[in-house]
């Protein structure tokens, strides 16, 4: 068994790596600058939007990989309409967005709208085997939802680990009521992410070696908006790599007030922002507006995988260039032991941009970078961030679940993830909201399926998750917000108690880190009937298994439609993996391996 699981994941590998070279056709260039152009969307002010109804926003997506040099190493970058990040969306509280999105990946695809509560809508949240069947290669699917709320949000492959390649992009919901509509006069995004120079595919396959013993995939390089500087002396001899990147560069006029929206899009590594000479006042966290307090001003902001925030610069300071600093905590990483994955990675851990005050030279800023003392391995401060509107936590609450984040150790030597000692396996051609839509009891779920479920409409769900790991896990949870009542030290329900809930001014959110060998309380109302994933965001997590799946009143969700469109979609999806002929042969146990084996050619 043992040969032939290795002997499998050699096969895959090649697999993998074929893919990438052959079975897809890459946009070429000979000018190498002209395969990474640094004019995103993300350096200009946000358009800002006239309409004053409620309108219908149409979008294509194309799914395709191309050549890009985001840190000025070449690559494969799996993108949307040719970008990466992806292409901005933009819209008003209250719109509808129609996105249509056709795969030419190669691979099967999905989209997930990450913070879109999907109310009613819950086959277009974008998880595969748990809300939709993948998009097949050469497949097109049409998102339709209705928008009942605002803030930050983003969108992103949830597929395998294709966000991890660059699928991804930032989606923004305005509001007319926003509390700080009046407090500044532009806005910008920005995004902070680490990166690889390989393809995902590859490092997935070593991660889920049998046997293996390291941690995950060390990154390769920090990008703010999805632009870094590598040091190309690192660089195998013969690949293409330009160590003169430009960084990129927010523009501001002195005495103007900008909002600064700042989203995390990692796999793997927590970070902190900051911009030297700057205080950023905090004013919205993942979609709830915070209160304005003097506490919410900070110098530098610890920001989690999938994390997002708005925050307010005031440009008061001598026309000049300052730094913008996006910084990976090494130590919120595993240990870079000899036997990781990419352990002996060149990566610079502090990424910069620069704040250019209009009418300011052009040289290097000589600003300084903030010190802080905070804990690096935490959430913010939830006295930085408390709820602009009274929102005390539920306290009707008829479903309590305490989910242990465990490793397991399958029979085939490979070390998986899990709750409460069972690793999640989507089972891609047969989404579970279908299976509840067709009557099937979410308590017949195969035990893999991590299934947890509840049908008392609009009450309270409590979930305590405990986790005596070194490592952390940034969970979010789909469809909802939740109340943070507990965060603190102690793995164990004897750590945690009851009387020091804070059930008065609890943060609002909907991702939180859950540090090594600590726990976190949340609390949600069940007032959205689906099957919502709950899982951590470190994207090689989840593909270990780290999922959950929360089956919100499933009577009530039997009873609603499943869209012809939806319906089809696993009809194509059961003809394009039928086609797979190597799908005959005897797999291994090991559904990681499957998972990843299935959608590679084999050149």
């Amino acid at each position: 068994m043992k040969f032939q699981i290795f002997l499998i994941l050699g096969v895959v590998l090649c697999g993998f790596l074929g893919a990438i070279a052959t079975p897809i056709e890459l946009e070429e260039s000979n000018d190498l600058e002209s395969r990474f152009d640094p004019k995103s969307y993300l350096f200009d002010q946000l358009p800002k939007l006239t309409e004053s109804s409620p309108t219908t926003r149409y979008y294509h997506f194309e799914l395709k990989i191309i050549k890009l040099s985001p840190d000025g190493f070449e690559r494969p970058v799996w993108s949307v309409n040719g970008q990466y990040p992806g292409p901005l969306i933009q819209a008003n509280k209250g719109d509808r967005l129609v996105i249509n999105v056709t795969n030419n990946l190669g691979d099967p695809a999905t989209i997930h709208w990450h913070g879109i509560f999907q109310r009613e809508t819950n086959w277009y949240d974008g998880v595969p085997g748990q809300t939709q069947c993948p998009i097949p290669n050469r497949v097109s699917f049409t998102y339709n939802y209705t928008l009942d709320q605002s803030g930050t949000f983003w969108y992103h492959s949830h597929f395998l680990a294709q966000y991890v390649d660059g699928l991804l992009g930032v989606l923004i919901i305005h509001d007319k009521e926003d509390p700080y509509l009046n407090y500044y006069d532009e806005e910008y995004v920005i995004t902070v992410s680490d990166w690889y120079h390989s393809p995902s595919a590859p490092l997935l396959v070593q991660r889920v070696a049998p046997y293996y013993t390291g941690f995950n995939p060390y990154p390769d390089a920090a990008l703010i908006s999805g632009i870094g500087q590598y040091n190309c002396s690192a660089a195998t001899a013969g690949l293409h790599c330009n160590s003169n990147v430009s960084p990129p560069t927010y523009n501001v006029q002195k005495g103007k007030k900008y909002r600064f929206r700042i989203i995390n899009t990692s796999a793997y590594a927590t970070f902190t922002f900051s911009i030297d000479n700057h205080p950023l006042k905090v004013i919205e966290v993942e979609g709830t507006p915070v209160k304005d307090v003097s506490s919410s001003v900070v110098k530098v902001l610890p920001i989690h995988i999938a994390q997002r925030y708005s925050v307010i610069l005031t440009a008061d300071q001598p026309v000049a260039n300052y730094y913008i600093r996006a910084s990976i905590i090494d130590s919120c990483l595993a240990a870079r032991t000899n036997n990781t994955i990419n352990y002996n990675s060149s990566i610079n851990f502090n990424a910069t941009g620069i704040l250019h005050y209009n009418g300011a030279d052009s040289n290097k800023p000589t600003s300084t970078a903030y010190s802080f003392t905070f804990p690096p391995c935490q959430d913010l401060n939830s006295s930085t961030i408390q709820p602009y509107k009274y929102s005390p936590a539920p306290t009707n609450v008829t479903n309590y679940f305490v989910f242990n984040v465990t490793s397991i150790l399958n029979d085939d030597g490979v070390t998986l993830l899990g709750i409460n000692g069972s690793s999640f396996i989507p089972i891609f051609n047969n989404p579970a909201n279908q299976r509840i839509m067709l009557k099937e009891n979410y308590t017949d779920f195969e035990e893999n399926q991590n299934a947890y479920g509840y049908d008392i409409p609009n009450e309270a769900i409590q979930i305590t998750l405990l986790n005596n790991q070194s490592a952390n896990h940034p969970f979010h949870l789909h469809g909802h917000n939740f109340w943070i009542v507990a965060q603190g030290p102690g793995s164990t329900m004897a750590n945690i108690s009851t009387s020091k809930y804070n059930l008065k001014n609890p943060v609002i959110r909907d991702t939180t880190l859950v540090p090594a060998f600590s726990h976190v309380v949340i609390r949600y109302i069940a007032d959205n009937p689906g099957v919502w994933a709950f899982h951590c965001h470190i994207e090689w997590h989840v593909e270990l298994g780290l999922v959950a799946q929360l089956i919100e009143r499933p009577t009530e969700f039997s009873n609603q439609t499943l869209p012809d469109d939806v319906r089809a979609l696993c009809v194509e999806y059961n003809n394009y993996y039928k086609k797979q002929k190597r799908l005959t042969t005897t797999l291994p146990k090991d559904a990681i391996v499957k998972r990843v084996q299935i959608f590679r050619k084999v050149k």
